[in-house]
């Protein structure tokens, strides 16, 4: 009786299950961080906009409280600093905020925006 030569696809059984359990924690990872950074860009885009409505609203003269309390409402745990120039109003929104996948690690964003007072 003639011994029948090994068939070599059955000596890499497992191997791709094995490959691919090895690389399933790095693309979670990299799609958790993606996903995180993609939020935090809509997240600023939000902040572009409130320190625009926020600058635009100084600039015409409303109170600097009604202000703040536009800026808390939309994110209450946002920063603000108004700058006031001879013919401008700038106002600068931030907050921290931490992208899942690096850690504990605070990112801050921030925006800064001006308008010319009282439409000069």
């Amino acid at each position: 009786m003639s011994k029948s030569p090994p068939n070599r696809f059955f000596k890499d059984r497992g191997s791709v299950t094995a490959e691919l359990a090895l690389a399933l924690p790095s693309v979670a990872l990299v799609i958790a961080v993606t996903l995180g950074a993609f939020t935090l860009q809509i997240e600023r885009m939000k902040l572009v906009d409130l320190a625009a409505a926020g600058s635009r609203a100084l600039a015409r003269g409303e109170p600097q409280v009604d202000v703040e309390a536009l800026i808390k409402a939309a994110r209450p745990d946002a920063v603000s600093f108004i700058q006031n120039d001879e013919d401008q109003v700038c106002l600068s929104v931030s907050f921290l905020a931490r992208i899942p996948g690096l850690g504990s690690e605070l990112l801050e964003v921030s925006e800064r925006q001006c308008a010319r007072k009282m439409g000069l």
